[in-house]
């Protein structure tokens, strides 16, 4: 069976790599096909160098949309020029069994590709782009055609697929929906490994995330003023350079640690106790996964995605942003057992929940009933 696979709207093959993600996104097209015989094709945003970045992967064609049409430096016209990208890939792609369009961004394309291609569309957003205009107090403009984006695909795509709960029921409430149109598939971990935990770092907790708004570090980095804890935060963002100096105006030990990949992020999971997440909001956070699969504690900000994925004070610890975070922190440092037994029941929820042959198993259900 042969999937194609359109990127989110502007996204390369580089763009995953430059934010560690790629090594993740390549192993699961591995499992696909190595267990289910699976193949693809991934239409990109980029250009002939995308070639250039997936090795010793046969079974991946790439497609990067502008080694065949001139990009444009302007947005605006590349989001108009975007709606040719359907009739340029007409003669190019051929014998294949189902679109699988990623994220909402851009699904314009593979809804029109549809169409010309008479093939089965899946939609599948990892976070809502409505919920999340809403969240992030987007202008009425933004909000409503992003409502309308979303509306339109979920009449369109033949599956919508998402990834928690909370965006199902969101998006059966406030959109007109067929019945079983909405699916939900949640994001998938691949460890069972459980680090002896004394052997972990005492005193230093772990964050991951791109330094904007929403990820909220602001409040993690001043809820530790003139504390002995140390913060590693892995990441990068706009907010960098104004996080840096709070730490040093509230005497907070910070260390910026820049992008790492999918798969030496795994060895960093390991080293530490407790992991903390302070989101505004969330879709189904794939760091919390996987630091959950490495039994770390997860100290996550109550907020209904964060809830879904952990049981408070049985496999994690859910804190509203009224609570001192510090001395939350600071008794799981005390307490060794009680934090020994959160991690475990942390990693026991995903493994049951998340674990990549449950996920891919789903995913191949939805292609199968489709390419019939």
């Amino acid at each position: 069976m042969k999937i194609v696979y359109f990127f989110t709207f502007d996204y390369t093959l580089k763009t995953w790599l430059e934010s560690g993600s790629l090594d993740r996104e390549l192993e699961y097209f591995d499992y696909l096909n190595k267990k289910y015989g699976l193949s693809f094709i991934l239409v990109t945003y980029g250009d002939k160098s995308d070639n250039q970045i997936i090795n010793n992967m046969n079974f991946i064609e790439v497609i990067p949309i502008y080694e065949y049409t001139k990009r444009s430096s302007s947005k605006i016209l590349r989001y108009i020029n975007s709606f040719k990208i359907p009739f340029t890939l007409k003669n190019k792609i051929r014998n294949f069994d189902v679109i699988k369009q990623n994220q909402l961004l851009g699904s314009w394309v593979a809804i029109l590709f549809k169409f010309i291609s008479k093939k089965p569309l899946i939609t599948r957003t990892g976070y809502d782009m409505y919920s999340f205009s809403i969240y992030e107090k987007k202008n009425l403009f933004i909000r409503l055609l992003y409502f309308l984006l979303t509306q339109i695909s979920l009449t369109l795509s033949n599956i919508y697929s998402v990834t928690s709960i909370v965006d199902k029921i969101f998006l059966e409430k406030r959109f007109l929906v067929k019945n079983n149109k909405i699916n939900l598939i949640p994001n998938w971990i691949n460890n069972n490994i459980f680090n002896d935990f004394n052997k972990r770092h005492e005193n230093k907790i772990l964050g991951i995330g791109r330094f904007e708004n929403q990820k909220n570090f602001t409040h993690l980095i001043k809820s530790f003023k003139n504390s002995n804890v140390e913060i590693d935060l892995y990441g990068e963002g706009s907010l960098k350079s104004e996080l840096k100096k709070l730490a040093e105006e509230n005497n907070v030990k910070v260390n910026f640690l820049g992008v790492l990949p999918y798969s030496e992020l795994q060895e960093v999971y390991s080293k530490y106790k407790i992991f903390v997440s302070t989101s505004f909001f969330e879709g189904n956070p794939k760091t919390i996964l996987e630091a959950m699969s490495f039994g770390c504690v997860v100290v996550a900000s109550n907020i209904k995605n964060n809830n879904e994925l952990i049981k408070n004070n049985v496999s994690g610890v859910i804190f509203d942003f009224e609570d001192n975070l510090k001395e939350v922190v600071e008794g799981l440092f005390q307490n060794i057992d009680g934090a020994t037994s959160l991690g475990l029941n942390s990693q026991k929820t995903v493994i049951n929940n998340n674990n990549i042959d449950k996920i891919a198993e789903l995913d191949v259900r939805d292609y199968k009933k489709l390419a019939r």
